[in-house]
């Protein structure tokens, strides 16, 4: 595994356990979330493809590290999202973007929640061309997880993503790229 995939499930994994600290009681219930999210959606950017579907809420960005050079012309990219609810209390999704492949690209994803959260699945991994009016501007991946029992799911997911794939346009260098060499 790759530097900067461990860095990014890394990252999570702290983020998870961070979440924990705070008391149960201070998360906030999928209703009390709603109205957040409603008084959130003034200031926040929405996403047209996820949102304007039926049932489907503000979405928390994701957090997307630099691209890391693979064997035959390949790249991975790594991300973590926080997942956010659904039409159903049992189900959580997050949406990722990254880049037009040449093929479908070889995708993992982990769910990682706070201590005393219920535990979740994959569910559904949904991945679309992003329309554009020359083609394809984009590869659009949402994650959807559910919990393995029949409870509401409680507490703090995100789901992290490494995609490993041959981009049409291999991505430029950057200046995090040049510092970890």
């Amino acid at each position: 595994m790759s530097t900067k995939a461990k860095l990014a499930l890394s990252v999570a994994a702290v983020l998870g356990a961070a979440s924990t600290a705070l008391p149960m009681d201070q998360y906030p219930s999928h209703a009390a979330a709603s109205t957040i999210r409603r008084q959130a959606a003034a200031g926040a950017q929405i996403n047209d493809s996820v949102a304007s579907e039926p049932g489907r809420h503000l979405r928390m960005p994701a957090v997307y590290f630099d691209p890391s050079p693979a064997p035959l012309k390949a790249y991975t990219y790594t991300a973590s999202v926080r997942l956010g609810p659904t039409a159903s209390n049992q189900i959580l999704q997050g949406e990722f973007r990254f880049p037009v492949f040449s093929t479908t690209p070889s995708i993992s994803v982990q769910i990682i929640s706070s201590i005393s959260a219920v535990p979740m699945l994959v569910k559904t991994l949904k991945i679309a061309e992003i329309p554009g009016s020359d083609g394809p501007v984009g590869t659009q991946i949402v994650v959807e997880a559910e919990t393995i029992v029949d409870i509401p799911a409680g507490g703090f997911y995100y789901a992290n993503i490494v995609v490993t794939g041959v981009p049409v346009i291999p991505p430029a260098a950057s200046n995090a790229a040049q510092l970890m060499r």
